[in-house]
């Protein structure tokens, strides 16, 4: 047991730059690019595109910094961050023969920045939850929502981000359609508040971070090697329909909408005689 302790404390203060850093900047930089039109604006519109993929890169501390009322802008006080980030976008989007992003796609290659990224997602949701608690001492949920948005801020800002490339898609965002990552972070939070608050007992806040990141990282790795599908549908399946009702369930009138209602008539107008006796008055 004291050797786990050991690594998770270990674990718990790895340095994220350069290299955690870099491999989340890689992943999110690589969404921008698979998005629509996207290498397209890189030619055309080179600082929309960047502009995009900071706002990807960063999006976590943009969301958590204005739910907690600082600054969107404070991650520019690291300035060797936004340097790696734009550099790692330079090569994904203008090294000669593409050759930057033919070696990131490799398969073992991208498993080990996809697994890298995980563990400095889980650092991001640490960080944030910290963050949380200075300002909401007494609200775990505020804890959660704060945690969650500087972990998988790039999601929920998604839409955001597809607007400074000029591509609007509302249908899309986090709310409607939440991500594993999402589904995760929200379980990670709550235990990691639970190791904060010593509720698991004999389990430090290290241990806790060390099994979530270690869940995380063997999840999404699966899902990325394999293909396979968000785990938590399953659970989601089985239990919706007895918690929230199935489509079966609704009201008859549910899928039709009501009928507008018929225009007023229009007025008459005066009959000829009243006209006359309109005219002489005037």
């Amino acid at each position: 047991m004291d050797v786990v302790q050991d690594v998770a404390a270990v674990f718990a203060t790895l340095p994220m730059f350069p290299v955690f850093n870099a491999c989340h900047y890689t992943l999110m930089i690589l969404t921008t690019r698979y998005d629509t039109g996207s290498l397209a604006l890189s030619r055309s519109n080179p600082l929309a595109n960047w502009v995009a993929s900071m706002i990807a890169c960063f999006g976590g501390y943009i969301l958590a910094d204005l739910l907690l009322g600082h600054s969107v802008l404070s991650f520019l006080a690291h300035p060797e961050d936004v340097v790696l980030a734009s550099a790692i976008w330079y090569l994904l989007f203008y090294c000669p023969k593409d050759l930057f992003y033919k070696i990131i796609s490799i398969l073992p290659l991208k498993l080990v920045i996809a697994a890298l990224k995980e563990t400095a997602r889980v650092r991001k949701l640490v960080a944030g939850i910290g963050a949380a608690a200075k300002v909401y001492p007494h609200s775990l949920l505020a804890q959660v929502i704060v945690g969650v948005a500087k972990a998988c801020g790039n999601e929920f800002l998604l839409n955001f981000e597809q607007a400074v490339r000029g591509v609007w898609k509302p249908d899309i965002n986090a709310i409607m359609q939440p991500s594993f990552s999402i589904k995760a972070c929200v379980v990670g939070a709550v235990m990691i508040i639970l190791g904060r608050s010593d509720v698991l007992m004999g389990i430090s806040q290290e241990m806790v971070v060390l099994a979530v990141s270690l869940w995380l990282i063997s999840v999404a790795v699966s899902m990325k090697a394999f293909h396979a599908d968000d785990p938590f549908k399953p659970v989601e399946n089985l239990f919706s329909p007895f918690i929230f009702g199935s489509a079966d369930s609704l009201p008859a009138d549910a899928h039709h909408h009501p009928a507008a209602p018929e225009p007023s008539p229009a007025p008459k107008p005066p009959s000829g005689r009243r006209r006359g006796k309109a005219a002489k008055a005037d």
